[in-house]
């Protein structure tokens, strides 16, 4: 059960960045998913026309999943997102499932500084 939900969280979440979001999240999550973005009222549509408009805004950007940890029902996903040339941000994810369905989400990010001093990278 823990590869499936690690599975789960990490298709949503490719799948998020890409024009196929309407159809992740009617595949992945609960019609009552709950999320704690603070730039989006809590709600499923709220985030998901927040996806489409950043995808919209930003149409190159990449996603590279470079660690997922996972402890039912929760998935935790660390990522680097290359939003644009210019712009790259660590992010976060932690997901709450209900069965084999996302119910909640929490996501926290932070921009990658242009000239760390860690030589470990936040990777």
């Amino acid at each position: 059960m823990v590869n499936k939900l690690k599975g789960i969280a990490k298709a949503f979440l490719q799948g998020i960045v890409t024009d196929k979001v309407r159809d992740v999240y009617d595949l992945y999550t609960l019609p009552n998913f709950k999320h704690h973005n603070g730039f989006y009222s809590g709600d499923r549509e709220s985030l998901l026309e927040g996806m489409v408009d950043s995808n919209t805004v930003f149409p190159n950007k990449k996603l590279t999943i470079k660690l997922a940890v996972a402890e039912p029902p929760y998935v935790t996903l660390l990522s680097h997102v290359q939003i644009t040339e210019d712009k790259e941000v660590a992010v976060v994810h932690l997901y709450r499932f209900e069965g084999e369905k996302i119910a909640e989400m929490w996501d926290i990010s932070q921009e990658v500084p242009e000239n760390s001093p860690n030589e470990n990278s936040m990777f």
